[in-house]
């Protein structure tokens, strides 16, 4: 007796409808044919020769490259992390191990099927690191962190740090604002360091203040923190820190400074001194008010305060080619304003109040 298959309903109903070749087509592999085009592979890394396995807790990453034509990593083609097989075609590839900033690379030759590796040794070691200054009786630990190791390799951190690296000597250095810390670290393969990296600091809370003048949102006021100038060797003032904001607390190190704050054309300098645990308030005051200068067709507007030198009586504060108009902060006080033309040069003087705004047409 004849023997034929039986076809699922809705193949008989394709053949019957002449749509054979598109099933043909559509043919999937067998299970066993797939997996012999796949290779797969689950290496071990460990911290040191003979050490225990890295597991799913460790920050590991695996990833397998193919090698360009100098045999180099060229692109990834899988990662996963420490308990991930790798599944990719067999072929010849780069397996790297990276484990923050330890590394270890090896080629491999991957067949169909489950491979293995050699485990992966890091030579490496964990470092557990903790900014902390006690200031005015608060303990801060937000400092950065950077991290170089004796090939310049780097990485960094915010807060405390607790992370893999190269066995050898490492490099931690450590900033709150103008306070810089650095500690050389010997680590040995598979064992921890720990560490607190400190000092005694100060901060300074300084505010820039308008008075009734609000500060445009599109203007940005600037405080820049100096060392005092006996500080800096009878000569100029060294900048320590600066931020683009009205209010800031600065970190700093004990010793003698000078605060300056700055809105476009007003500026004001405060010393003080700063011993380390405590927190001292700066206020900036600057008694403003604005210019509102229109000149319409003009090349270029100038800016000239007061001065009390007879030979003098103008100081350039501010200049600008190609402007017909501008709002300019600055301290109370008498201004000459220059407007140029095709024409010629155009001066008023105007007189500015705390806190007022006085509009000034050029010509």
């Amino acid at each position: 007796m004849p023997h034929f298959p039986i076809l699922p309903l809705a193949a008989a109903a394709l053949i019957s409808l002449g749509a054979a070749p598109l099933l043909a087509q559509s043919a999937v592999p067998a299970p066993d044919a797939a997996a012999a085009q796949s290779a797969s592979i689950a290496p071990v890394a460990m911290l040191t020769e003979g050490g225990p396995a890295l597991g799913a807790a460790s920050p590991l990453l695996w990833e397998l490259f193919t090698p360009d034509a100098r045999g180099n990593p060229d692109e990834r083609v899988a990662h996963g992390a420490a308990d991930a097989p790798l599944a990719v075609p067999p072929g010849d590839y780069i397996l790297l191990a990276t484990l923050d900033m330890a590394r270890a690379a090896q080629p491999v030759t991957l067949r169909a099927g489950p491979n293995t590796v050699p485990p992966f040794v890091l030579n490496a070691g964990l470092v557990e690191l903790t900014p902390e200054l006690q200031v005015a009786g608060t303990a801060l630990n937000g400092g950065a962190v950077y991290l170089t190791t004796a090939t310049r390799q780097m990485m960094s951190y915010l807060g405390p740090v607790r992370a893999y690296v190269p066995a050898g000597e490492i490099t931690a250095t450590v900033t709150f604002d103008a306070i810089r810390l650095q500690e050389r670290l010997q680590v040995v393969a598979g064992e921890t360091v720990t560490r607190k990296i400190g000092t005694a600091a100060g901060i300074a809370e300084v505010r820039l203040s308008t008075g009734n003048m609000a500060i445009p949102a599109a203007v940005k006021p600037r405080i820049d923190i100096f060392t005092a100038p006996d500080a800096a060797g009878g000569g100029a003032p060294r900048s320590v820190v600066f931020d683009m904001l009205a209010e800031r607390s600065f970190i700093l190190p004990p010793g003698d400074y000078v605060a300056q704050g700055l809105v476009q054309g007003a500026s004001v300098k405060v010393p003080f001194s700063l011993r380390g645990g405590e927190a001292v308030q700066v206020a900036l005051d600057l008694p403003v008010g604005l210019l509102s200068i229109a000149a319409p067709g003009a090349n270029s507007l100038a800016v000239m305060a007061a001065t009390d030198d007879a030979a003098e009586p103008w100081r350039l504060i501010f200049h600008q080619f190609d402007l017909t108009a501008l709002d300019y902060i600055v301290p109370a006080g008498d201004y000459l304003i220059e407007a140029h033309f095709e024409s010629g040069k155009v001066e008023k003087t105007a007189q500015v109040a705390a806190g007022a705004t006085v509009a000034v047409e050029v010509p």
